[in-house]
């Protein structure tokens, strides 16, 4: 993520509609990946800004939609007549708009579905009878279908993560890695399925065949033996498609909070601009190691509580080639 700045010089942040110092009123460009000052901007507020959800990204002088290029990849919203249910929205949206920030900033193709109907990008933040009585579905999950990301509006809740992540005995579970998980999903057909890169993936994950019956294994039975040596997660050891999207979400995670340490000095910029693969790792690994010292200095649970084996950099270089283009 960039580090930002009002004309004024004050430093500001991705989430912020105005500078703490000058008052002006400010918005992201996802065009430029800027902060900037409305007032002397051409650019157009989402219609969400003002709305709980608080967007402030904004709309090209000459596009016709009402909301940003983030807001309008929404499809459905949990029930808004539910108090909690405003403040969650409020929350899905505030990662969601941190994936496609990563998106964008990687080159990906981020296609809506009014762009393509078939398979563009679509969000649904559901209910079920679970958490809300009054709608239809009995159980909603968390997964991709065809370009529709499906995440339960109950990963809003802090409360229900720490639950959740406890039971399932994960090292880390957010809104933002849900969501980046599943447009592993997604990218992986856009990118892998039925491309030159196919038979590399296949040679790197495994045969992505019998899906539903590797996942019923897994949670009858539990993850791999020894899956560390290959994967980035238990979950990661289920089947390669689960793999695939466990090691692209590790993959946006690490790219985006090295932008963070670069534009905040803390790497310096040559390390995230090269190519070399094996150098962002070097220095993915000595940042991961001050996160986790300074959280522990604080009493908090590590950063990245994960280790990347050899296996898991040769498959997280894969993705890098796929993205960046070279090696």
């Amino acid at each position: 993520m960039k580090r930002f700045h009002c004309v004024c010089g004050q430093e500001v942040f991705f989430e912020d509609k105005a500078c703490s110092y000058c008052n002006n009123p400010l918005g992201f460009n996802p065009d430029t990946l800027k902060m900037v000052v409305l007032t002397r901007s051409t650019l157009r507020t989402c219609g969400l800004r003002d709305h709980a959800v608080g967007c402030n990204w904004l709309i090209a002088a000459g596009d016709s939609h009402k909301q940003c290029r983030s807001c309008r990849l929404t499809r459905t919203v949990p029930a808004q007549d539910i108090p909690i249910n405003v403040r969650r929205w409020s929350v899905l949206e505030s990662a969601k708009r941190r994936l496609v920030y990563s998106l964008i900033a990687l080159g990906l193709p981020v296609v809506s579905r009014t762009q393509d109907l078939n398979y563009g990008l679509a969000f649904d933040f559901l209910e079920d009878q679970r958490t809300n009585p009054l709608v239809k579905k009995s159980l909603v999950y968390t997964g991709h279908h065809n370009g529709v990301i499906t995440l339960h509006a109950v990963e809003a809740d802090e409360a229900h993560r720490v639950t959740a992540r406890e039971q399932l005995n994960e090292r880390y579970r957010t809104v933002l890695g849900h969501l980046r998980h599943e447009s592993g999903h997604y990218y992986w057909d856009k990118l892998i399925h039925n491309s030159a890169w196919y038979s590399r993936f296949r040679s790197l994950f495994g045969d992505e065949e019998n899906y539903r019956q590797a996942l019923d294994y897994y949670y009858a039975c539990g993850p791999a033996p020894h899956w560390q040596k290959r994967h980035i997660s238990a979950y990661a050891s289920s089947h390669p498609w689960e793999d695939w999207a466990e090691t692209w979400a590790h993959y946006l995670h690490i790219m985006d909070t090295l932008e963070t340490a670069t534009e905040f000095g803390l790497i310096q910029q040559d390390a995230v601009d090269a190519s070399g693969f094996t150098l962002l790792m070097q220095e993915w690994r000595q940042l991961t190691l001050m996160m986790n010292a300074l959280n522990r200095s604080m009493g908090q649970r590590d950063a990245y509580p994960f280790t990347l084996s050899r296996q898991v950099i040769v498959k997280l270089r894969f993705i890098h080639q796929l993205v960046i283009g070279s090696d």
